[in-house]
Protein backbone atom coordinates (compact mmCIF):
# COMPACT_ATOMS: atom_id res chain seq x y z
CA UNK A 1 0.00 0.00 0.00
CA UNK A 2 1.35 3.05 -1.05
CA UNK A 3 0.54 5.47 2.39
CA UNK A 4 2.62 2.61 4.66
CA UNK A 5 5.38 3.50 1.65
CA UNK A 6 4.67 7.29 2.45
CA UNK A 7 5.06 6.83 5.99
CA UNK A 8 8.14 4.94 6.26
CA UNK A 9 10.18 6.83 3.80
CA UNK A 10 8.97 9.89 6.02
CA UNK A 11 10.10 7.95 9.45
CA UNK A 12 13.35 7.22 7.57
CA UNK A 13 14.07 10.79 6.40
CA UNK A 14 12.90 11.87 10.02
CA UNK A 15 16.01 9.56 11.67
CA UNK A 16 18.40 11.50 9.38
CA UNK A 17 17.79 14.20 11.37
CA UNK A 18 16.33 16.05 7.62
CA UNK A 19 12.82 18.26 7.68
CA UNK A 20 9.56 16.64 5.91
CA UNK A 21 7.22 18.99 4.38
CA UNK A 22 3.86 18.01 6.05
CA UNK A 23 1.19 16.81 4.40
CA UNK A 24 2.43 14.24 2.17
CA UNK A 25 0.30 14.32 -0.94
CA UNK A 26 -1.37 10.80 -2.23
CA UNK A 27 -3.32 11.37 -5.81
CA UNK A 28 -5.47 8.69 -7.16
CA UNK A 29 -7.35 8.02 -10.02
CA UNK A 30 -10.11 6.15 -8.29
CA UNK A 31 -13.03 8.34 -7.13
CA UNK A 32 -15.12 6.06 -5.02
CA UNK A 33 -11.27 5.25 -3.14
CA UNK A 34 -11.62 8.92 -2.53
CA UNK A 35 -14.26 9.92 -1.35
CA UNK A 36 -14.05 6.94 1.03
CA UNK A 37 -10.93 8.36 2.35
CA UNK A 38 -11.90 11.58 2.62
CA UNK A 39 -15.32 10.86 4.46
CA UNK A 40 -16.01 8.90 7.42
CA UNK A 41 -19.76 8.73 6.99
CA UNK A 42 -20.69 6.11 5.15
CA UNK A 43 -23.59 4.36 3.84
CA UNK A 44 -25.44 1.68 3.62
CA UNK A 45 -23.42 -0.06 0.82
CA UNK A 46 -20.01 0.41 2.21
CA UNK A 47 -20.78 -1.11 5.17
CA UNK A 48 -17.74 -3.76 5.21
CA UNK A 49 -15.17 -0.46 4.74
CA UNK A 50 -11.56 -2.32 4.75
CA UNK A 51 -9.23 -1.63 7.65
CA UNK A 52 -7.12 0.15 5.11
CA UNK A 53 -9.21 3.07 4.48
CA UNK A 54 -9.40 3.66 8.28
CA UNK A 55 -5.77 3.83 8.59
CA UNK A 56 -5.52 6.62 5.69
CA UNK A 57 -8.67 8.33 7.72
CA UNK A 58 -6.34 8.52 10.52
CA UNK A 59 -2.95 9.60 8.59
CA UNK A 60 -4.83 12.09 7.08
CA UNK A 61 -6.37 13.21 10.40
CA UNK A 62 -2.92 13.37 11.90
CA UNK A 63 -2.47 16.03 9.07
CA UNK A 64 0.53 13.50 7.75
CA UNK A 65 -1.71 12.74 4.47
CA UNK A 66 -3.72 14.32 2.13
CA UNK A 67 -5.61 12.51 -0.42
CA UNK A 68 -6.73 13.65 -3.94
CA UNK A 69 -8.25 12.71 -6.82
CA UNK A 70 -6.51 13.60 -10.38
CA UNK A 71 -7.69 11.73 -13.18
CA UNK A 72 -6.35 8.89 -14.66
CA UNK A 73 -4.55 11.03 -17.71
CA UNK A 74 -3.16 12.74 -15.51
CA UNK A 75 -1.57 10.51 -12.97
CA UNK A 76 2.11 9.94 -13.83
CA UNK A 77 1.81 6.01 -11.82
CA UNK A 78 0.04 4.74 -14.89
CA UNK A 79 2.37 4.72 -17.41
CA UNK A 80 4.22 2.11 -14.58
CA UNK A 81 1.04 0.24 -14.13
CA UNK A 82 -1.47 0.52 -17.31
CA UNK A 83 -0.69 0.36 -20.93
CA UNK A 84 -1.19 4.24 -22.12
CA UNK A 85 -1.47 6.06 -25.42
CA UNK A 86 1.58 7.57 -27.00
CA UNK A 87 0.48 11.14 -26.12
CA UNK A 88 -0.67 10.47 -22.72
CA UNK A 89 2.80 8.59 -22.39
CA UNK A 90 4.85 11.52 -24.01
CA UNK A 91 3.42 13.90 -21.66
CA UNK A 92 4.76 12.32 -18.77
CA UNK A 93 8.38 11.52 -19.45
CA UNK A 94 9.92 14.61 -18.69
CA UNK A 95 8.66 13.91 -15.25
CA UNK A 96 10.99 11.04 -15.14
CA UNK A 97 13.63 11.68 -17.85
CA UNK A 98 16.27 14.59 -17.61
CA UNK A 99 17.26 15.86 -20.79
CA UNK A 100 20.21 18.04 -21.20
Amino acid sequence: MVAQDMLYVYCIILSMKLKVELMMKLEMDNKGAVDLANNWSVGGQTRHVDVKNHFLRELKDQGLLVIKFVSGDLNDADIFTKNTAGPIFERHIPNFVRTD
